[in-house]
């Protein structure tokens, strides 16, 4: 069964489920993106034909039900979390991290808008165009020290919009040049964000 928009057309797969094709005219090659609680999503240039966007996604099958399963896995996961132990991370996240976050901008001088604690499952933290930082309460499942560069990371921000050479070499002075060995320390914890 298909459905059809003018730049976009869904069908219905029998083992994968819901696929929507997307045509993007900033696209400039066909991309499949997989994210937890949401259909396969295939993004094409807006020349390319449905035909051809179809036959990579057949093409690509296997990798796309074992991501699927991946990510069926780790949502499984999240529900080894009881709604009593959300709220505890809730008020331990909240009694924690504005002091720490406040303690370490004073002490490297950066400034910040406002922090926002919530059950955030897509990353650790983010920082707005406003300055305004935003913390997953699953921070309080790590150790101090990657505790510590997650919020460095997001006062960071405050300062560079992105993760160039500036960005890293700003991080890399807060972190005593561990910034990237600490950044990928943290992908080893990013199972317990789902």
């Amino acid at each position: 069964m298909e459905k059809k928009e003018d730049n976009k057309r869904s069908l219905f797969h029998k083992e994968v489920g819901e696929i929507v094709f997307t045509k993007v005219s900033s696209s400039r090659s066909i991309r499949i993106s997989i994210r937890p609680g949401r259909p396969v999503s295939v993004t094409l240039p807006q020349r390319t034909s449905y035909a051809a966007a179809d036959a990579m996604v057949c093409e690509k099958m296997d990798w796309i039900k074992e991501a699927l399963q991946k990510n069926k896995e780790q949502e499984q996961r999240l529900h080894h979390f009881s709604e009593e132990d959300v709220e505890r991370l809730r008020r331990q996240a909240k009694q924690f991290l504005p002091q720490r976050v406040a303690a370490l901008a004073a002490r490297h001088g950066l400034s910040y808008s406002r922090i926002t604690i919530k059950n955030i499952h897509s990353r650790w933290g983010s920082c707005s165009a406003q300055n305004n930082l935003n913390f997953s309460i699953y921070l309080m499942h790590l150790p101090d020290d990657l505790v510590d560069h997650v919020i460095l990371h997001e006062l960071c921000h405050t300062v560079h919009k992105n993760h160039g050479p500036k960005f890293w070499a700003l991080l890399d002075s807060l972190t005593n040049g561990a910034a990237k060995q600490q950044a990928a320390l943290l992908t080893k914890y990013s199972t317990l964000l789902y």
